[in-house]
């Protein structure tokens, strides 16, 4: 599905036959406040930022993000078609640095790792912290993230972002890019909590969170200092 209206019978049918996607929104709706400012990083076609943008309503603000421009088109259009108004897409890749990177296309995918098959392309990179500094943004509640692989360096491009507000953060884990990269769910987590966030595995099918870091496939990471959207989940 590329082109779709959140409340009709074939999104509905659509996420009935799509675990991944029907858990992505089931979790999001379950953390997600009116009102609050929230970072959506590799946003695909849209499924999570209309869901999110639904969420937070009028007082809130999505910043949408994905780097693939044929993506960010549709992106822009489910947007549009959903009567969004409280988001803003840009056609961008977060990163740890601002400029360009090489990105894979393959399929409904894209990141940084190399697959078979896949296209290549080049993308444009900002960081996470220098992007609110530019457009003034003073507080971010939510950071969802789907990034094939640079969820680290997200993170990392993220730095004063994450010691500055009270954030939760939404991750998909993909360990086989990470060890690509040289790099493990061990550590993303031993970032956040050199952050004094609390991470904690996710699982979709009960939004029961726990920590089995080797096999889960989403983590929720919440700052220690905020627990009030974080009490609900099932422990």
């Amino acid at each position: 599905m590329e082109l779709f209206l959140y409340d009709s019978a074939a999104f509905n049918n659509f996420l009935q036959h799509n675990s991944h996607e029907a858990g992505e929104v089931r979790f999001l709706e379950s953390v997600i406040r009116p009102g609050m400012k929230v970072i959506d990083v590799g946003a695909n076609i849209g499924i999570t930022s209309v869901t999110i943008a639904r969420k937070i309503g009028k007082d809130g603000k999505l910043y949408s993000f994905e780097p693939v421009p044929e993506y960010f088109r549709v992106l822009q259009q489910n947007l549009y078609s959903n009567q969004i108004e409280n988001a803003e897409a840009f056609p961008l890749a977060l990163s740890d640095r601002t400029g360009e990177t090489e990105f894979y296309l393959k399929e409904l995918s894209s990141g940084i790792v190399f697959e078979k098959e896949a296209k290549k392309t080049r993308v444009s990179t900002v960081t996470i912290d220098s992007f609110l500094q530019q457009h003034e943004v003073e507080r971010i509640d939510l950071i969802n993230m789907d990034c094939e692989g640079s969820e680290l360096s997200v993170l990392r491009g993220a730095k004063q972002t994450l010691r500055k507000n009270k954030v939760s953060i939404f991750c998909e884990i993909h360990h086989d890019f990470l060890k690509q990269l040289g790099q493990s769910i061990g550590d993303v987590v031993k970032y956040l909590q050199s952050l004094e966030f609390q991470v904690q595995s996710v699982s979709l099918d009960d939004l029961k969170v726990g920590n089995n870091f080797e096999k889960c496939d989403y983590i929720y990471a919440h700052n220690l200092n905020e627990r009030k959207n974080y009490a609900h989940l099932r422990l």
